[in-house]
Parts: structure tokens; C-alpha cells; sequence
């Protein structure tokens, strides 16, 4: 019998243009032959299951709807969700309060992975290399903030939101002057903003899946922006070029590839992720791990996916059946 899949999309961050995006390319591709596929978009308070017969809400009591005379229940969850309420880790606790399956990390790993600086001092004392930076809160004194980065941090310097994605808040700093606004900014999108150290240098990045009951690495994209930085017009509006594989020394790329295997099983992941690094004379730094990574045309685990050797439909389809309970260790006939 065919499962009832929800395919989770929107949300009230700034980032739900991008995952009503994702969640139609994962509508569209996942297997029809093996899953029910239903889209259910959260919209303020409610969610909702979007049909060709039009809206109908989720009763959150037990996960299900009803469409077209039918009560539907949903046997797992594919997240698609990028900023709150997934990416922190809190539709997730509804999830396993209730006892279904989703397809991405948990509580705490999502939590912990929202909050930048939070995940850097965790992967820190791992030998995990990242930029210098300074983290803010809302309520900070803002003489005493621009002093402790003019005293830290030289320019250029990034400012942008400590909890948000797809690099809404965030500016490149070329001078004094220019700090103070973009903190602002960044205080637009988050009660936190974090002041990074420039690193000049190669920005790579490295999917993560889990596959066949392996953690597996993909093929590093190498991200040349035409933007001052890896901007949102350089991640959707094409003012970038990516270039999968990567275009760098084949040992530095294995090397990224092992830390990025590393931090995901060192923060129990699950599903997919994304660890972006900056690559500068033989060193790599880690920007942030990405627990929902966007998985819109534009996006780039697809385009990694892709030069893996894997389809749409597979890399979708495996992520479903990775956190199905019914997958078992003889399906894994690799595995000893």
C-alpha cells in the first residue's frame, strides 16, 4: 500500500518564498509509483493541504485532512521548510510528539544548526576551523557592540542575522560608517546578529545525505558570485555561477568532504544538510551548516545530486525512505 506523504512548504520566515519553491519540486518529482504526495502549506496559524479541489486544513489532533469525502492521514513528512518552523527545530517536536516519521534532523540538531555561533562553538573544539566573529543581541548597547568589533574584527567584516537563511540581514561592511546600518538590518530579521571576520577567499559548499545507511558526501559546488558576496540575488536571481564538481585541488575537496561527514554525524543528522566553507591557501573555514537545504531548481544539493549520478525522483525518494521505520539492515546488503 502506497504511503501518504506530506510534503511540508511556507512558514512565516522571510525565507517562504524559497521553500513554497523547494516543496513544488519535491511535489513534482517524488515517486508517485511508490508515495500518496500531497502538498500542506502553513500560512499564519493554519495548515493547509492544497489540491486540485482547492484548500482544505490540517486537523492537527492526529495529522490528516480530509479531501474530497476522504480522511487523509499523513504516514510521513518531507520537510521542505527553510527558517521557522523547521529549520529550529519546532515542527519537528509536534512530529515526534506524535509519533511520525519526517524526513530531516531533530530537535536539537535543528536548534542548535539555526544559531550560528552556537554551532561554531560546538564544532570548534572538533578541529573544525571558522571565522572570527562577535555575536550581538538586540538589547546591547550599540556604542559598546561597534567598539567590541572595531576591537575584534577588522574591515571588510560581514554582519547578518545569527538565526536566519538564504542571506536575508546580511552585508558586507567595508567601513566604520557603514556598521551601524547594517546591524540594523540585521536586527530586522533576527533579536541576534553575528559581525564575521572576511575571509578572501574560494566559497565551497558540501551536501550531505544519507544513503543506502550511509552517511554520504556529495560533490563540492564551487559558488562564484558576480555580487559582493554569496547574496540572495546571487543565490536565485542567477548574479552567481556554480560550478559542480568544484574546480579545486582534489585532496582539498576529499578533505572538505570527511569534515562535512564528520559534522553531520558528530550532530546526528538526518536526511540531508549543507556545509558551506570558505577555502582560503589550503584551509577551509566553516560558514554554517544548513539543516533544510533549498531544493528549488535554482538550489545547489540537486545540482550536487545530479553530478552524484542521482535523479530528482532518487535523491527525494531515498530521503523519504531513510526515515521510514519499516527500513530495515537487510535492506542495506552492503552493510556488515
Amino acid at each position: 500500500m502506497k504511503k501518504n506523504i506530506a510534503v511540508m512548504a511556507g512558514g512565516p520566515s522571510a525565507e517562504a518564498g524559497i521553500s513554497l519553491k523547494s516543496g513544488q519540486i519535491v511535489c513534482e518529482y517524488l515517486d508517485k509509483e511508490k508515495y500518496n504526495v500531497y502538498k500542506v502549506v502553513i500560512e499564519g496559524h493554519d495548515w493547509l493541504v492544497e489540491s486540485d479541489t482547492g484548500k482544505t486544513a490540517v486537523d492537527k489532533n492526529d495529522f490528516s485532512a480530509v479531501i474530497s469525502g476522504t480522511k487523509v492521514k499523513f504516514d510521513a513528512v518531507f520537510v521542505a521548510i527553510h527558517g521557522l518552523p523547521a529549520e529550529d527545530g519546532k515542527l519537528q517536536g509536534y512530529f515526534d510528539m506524535m509519533g511520525i516519521p519526517y524526513n530531516c534532523c531533530g530537535v536539537f540538531t535543528a536548534a542548535l544548526t539555526f544559531d550560528k555561533s552556537r554551532t561554531k562553538e560546538y564544532l570548534t573544539p572538533f578541529g573544525v576551523l571558522s571565522a572570527k566573529s562577535v555575536v550581538a543581541k538586540k538589547d546591547d548597547d550599540r556604542v559598546l557592540l561597534a567598539q567590541s568589533i572595531n576591537a575584534h574584527l577588522s574591515y571588510p567584516l560581514f554582519v547578518k542575522p545569527n538565526k536566519n537563511g538564504s542571506s536575508y540581514g546580511a552585508s558586507k561592511v567595508d567601513s566604520k560608517e557603514a556598521l551601524e546600518a547594517a546591524i540594523d538590518l540585521g536586527f530586522d530579521y533576527d533579536d541576534e546578529v553575528i559581525a564575521e571576520e572576511y575571509i578572501k577567499g574560494t566559497e565551497v559548499t558540501c551536501g550531505v545525505i544519507r544513503y543506502k545507511g550511509r552517511i554520504t558526501p556529495l560533490p563540492l559546488t564551487e559558488i562564484r558570485s558576480k555580487n559582493a558576496f554569496f547574496d540572495y540575488q546571487a543565490k536565485y536571481e542567477g548574479h552567481s555561477k556554480e560550478v559542480t564538481p568544484a574546480e579545486i585541488d582534489p585532496a582539498i575537496a576529499k578533505q572538505i568532504q570527511e569534515t562535512s561527514a564528520f559534522i553531520y554525524g558528530k550532530l546526528d543528522f538526518k536526511g540531508m544538510c549543507r556545509v558551506d566553507y570558505i577555502l582560503r591557501d589550503g584551509q577551509y573555514y566553516m560558514l554554517e551548516v544548513n539543516s533544510v537545504p533549498g531544493l528549488s531548481a535554482e538550489s545547489i544539493v540537486p545540482q550536487q545530486a545530479k553530478a552524484f549520478g542521482m535523479t530528482l525522483t532518487e535523491l527525494f525518494s531515498n530521503s523519504i525512505e531513510e526515515c521510514l521505520p519499516t527500513r530495515q539492515l537487510a535492506d542495506y546488503p552492503d552493510i556488515e
